[in-house]
């Protein structure tokens, strides 16, 4: 009789016992989770619905190569087991790019240090171009689309930036061109010309007009027969205001 007792009760808490992992872990009720990776928003959802599964987007990147919306990533991975109603994450591909600020390099920077500054921010570098400076393989300016960008300009993320690097053929004299009186767009197409490279460029007063300002000074000064190297920098002084030009003017520098 204490057997048969036994027994019975040893069968309650077997079946308790089962019921309880049952309930827990949903035994018989676990899902596959199937590879959405590569389908778009809708089709993912519907995937996911069929297999008693919940759709929530996790992150948002953009990869060129892959449509908008397009689903690049999912948790869990495909075929994990889990339960029903469980919720798969995913990143989705944006239709455009994220815009991304352009950030200050200096001029003189290596281009190692640009490329990880570039990269930092999601950007790339395109083509190598090189012109006239006195150091080889030094940042000069970047282009983006063929135009000139500078600090603070926006560019799509994942975007290739064009680099301009010095060629560290900066030894080659050239006399120093005489600037003053000149617009600010004439003097820097002329310093271009030249193979010279702009420095800083420092307003006099208010400038209404910075293209059409006047070259009231300019470093290194223009003196008949100065020579400087090949790719040196021109700091020039601009002002709204023509300067007053001295018939015997004195290097102020």
């Amino acid at each position: 009789m204490n057997v048969f007792i036994a027994l019975i009760v040893i069968a309650l808490l077997l079946t308790v016992t089962l019921s309880l992992v049952n309930a827990y872990s949903r035994h018989g009720d676990s899902r596959t989770v199937p590879d959405i990776t590569g389908m778009n928003k809708e089709e993912a959802m519907s995937q996911l619905k069929n297999a008693s599964l919940e759709f929530a987007v996790m992150d948002s990147t953009f990869n060129p190569d892959e449509r908008p919306s397009t689903v690049l990533n999912q948790d869990p991975i495909p075929n994990a087991k889990v339960k029903s109603g469980r919720t798969i994450y995913v990143v989705l591909n944006m239709s455009e790019a994220m815009p991304v600020a352009i950030p200050n390099i200096e001029i003189g920077t290596s281009f190692i240090s640009v490329r990880e500054v570039l990269a930092s921010r999601g950007l790339k570098v395109g083509e190598i171009s090189y012109k006239p400076f006195q150091y080889k393989d030094v940042f000069l300016e970047m282009r983006f689309d063929g135009k000139r960008i500078k600090a603070g300009d926006e560019i799509p993320k994942g975007s290739k930036v064009d680099l301009v690097l010095g060629n560290g053929l900066g030894e080659t004299n050239i006399e120093v061109p005489d600037l003053t009186g000149f617009t600010y767009i004439e003097a820097v197409n002329l310093i271009q010309l030249k193979n010279l490279n702009l420095g800083s460029v420092i307003g006099s007063g208010m400038i209404t007009d910075t293209l059409n300002a006047y070259i009231v000074r300019q470093y290194p000064a223009y003196a008949p027969d100065t020579y400087i190297n090949l790719g040196s920098m021109m700091d020039l002084w601009i002002s709204d205001e023509p300067p007053i030009m001295d018939e015997n003017p004195e290097d102020e520098f």
